[in-house]
């Protein structure tokens, strides 16, 4: 299956279940085998397909993708005093690095493409950086050809997060199979989307007995660790899904299409940049207001929106993650750790400034879901259009 604009998987109906998803949920309930701690044949199988269709020779369901990028944190070996290196847009990857006691090392993202720029993540680096968790952002791959060369150069093991980007490509390559390990979400939002659950590929067979002792164990595990497997129901479910979403990913597509034709020819909005080589699945279509700078505040454009019936996320979670106290105030463990960790090699510090394309971009951000109806995205984009032309 290979997906993009209008590839032949077009359809009309957004995450629908019928007879085929409640008959995968009876075989595994007349099996009498809802876990998967055994041997489960609906998780094989769609870790099978996981495999063939994104071209990695491993693959691991687990109960959500907060669990995967745990797990792939510790699987890099980051504990105590290591950093990991994180998007600055989204606090996914620091808080699971700060999961395993690790530090997170924020590094700038690009302007026009809102991914990791990797010129900030060679700056961040120091001896004690195991990892960098790279977010594949909105639907969008970053610059991993860079990213893989550092990473290399550095021996740091590339964490992909694929949460929103199950089929985007780079180069012919998929999401989650380019790097080290890759970890997509099923939560109900998503394109793949099962209520929760998740998948992680990896290449390597050393890192997956790593990854498995984290999700798994019986009676005394290996480590310390938290059981994160998937459920048997959920992977049956989810092996049906997968089929589909090629059709609900060029859903998002040709709803995306609708908010850029709006924004096309305006100065006020500058719509996330897709490069050449790429192919951008749109779980979100995000784009910046640049209309402060001409004279016209973006609360005064908001009103302007709501007016002509166009609602959206505005400025997401309003200000970088590393402003947060999660960060700022270390609460994860009590004791001002990992970021105090006596075991640091350097204070790292989360203050104003430090990733200034993101806290630009996240003060001006706006983002549209783009599952559900297109017809309806299309009426929406046509309602931000009408704002766009009502101050212009």
């Amino acid at each position: 299956m290979r997906v993009g604009v209008h590839s032949g998987h077009q359809g009309s109906q957004w995450h629908y279940f019928d007879d085929e998803d409640l008959q995968a949920v009876k075989a595994v309930l007349d099996a009498g085998a809802l876990g998967t701690i055994s041997p489960s044949p609906p998780l094989q199988a769609l870790e099978k397909d996981f495999c063939d269709t994104f071209g990695s020779p491993y693959a691991m369901g687990v109960v959500n993708a907060m669990a995967g990028l745990h797990s792939a944190v510790a699987a890099a070996g980051a504990g105590a005093g290591d950093e990991v290196v994180v998007d600055s847009l989204v606090g996914f990857g620091g808080i699971a690095a700060t999961f395993n006691n690790a530090i997170p090392v924020f590094a700038d993202v690009r302007r026009d493409t809102h991914t990791m720029d990797p010129e900030s993540l060679r700056s961040r680096l120091s001896e004690r950086t195991k990892a960098v968790i790279v977010t594949q952002l909105w639907g969008l791959i970053a610059d991993m050809d860079e990213i893989m060369a550092i990473a290399k150069q550095h021996n740091l093991m590339v964490i992909e997060d694929c949460a929103h980007a199950i089929f985007a490509q780079y180069n012919g390559k998929y999401a989650g199979a380019i790097g080290d390990i890759g970890v997509f979400s099923f939560q109900e939002s998503k394109q793949l989307g099962t209520g929760e659950g998740g998948m992680i590929l990896y290449k390597d067979p050393e890192v997956g007995k790593r990854l498995e002792q984290m999700i798994t164990f019986g009676t005394m595990p290996e480590r310390i660790a938290l059981n994160y497997r998937i459920t048997a129901v959920m992977a049956a479910i989810a092996g049906v899904q997968f089929k589909r979403t090629p059709g609900y990913v060029d859903i998002c597509i040709r709803s995306a299409e609708h908010y850029n034709a709006a924004v096309a020819d305006t100065d006020l909005i500058e719509a996330q940049v897709t490069p050449p080589g790429r192919v951008h699945t749109y779980h979100l279509w995000a784009a910046t207001y640049e209309g402060d700078a001409k004279g016209l505040p973006m609360d005064d454009f908001i009103k302007v929106c709501e007016e002509k019936g166009f609602s959206c996320m505005w400025r997401y979670i309003q200000k970088a993650p590393y402003l947060y106290d999660v960060f700022q105030q270390p609460v994860a463990f009590g004791r001002g750790c990992p970021m105090q960790c006596p075991l640091r090699l350097r204070d790292v510090s989360y203050t104003p400034g430090l990733c200034p394309n993101a806290e630009d971009i996240m003060s001006k951000l706006l983002l549209v879901w783009t599952g559900g109806d297109p017809d309806a995205h299309k009426v929406a984009a046509d309602n931000l259009r009408a704002a766009i032309e009502a101050v212009s």
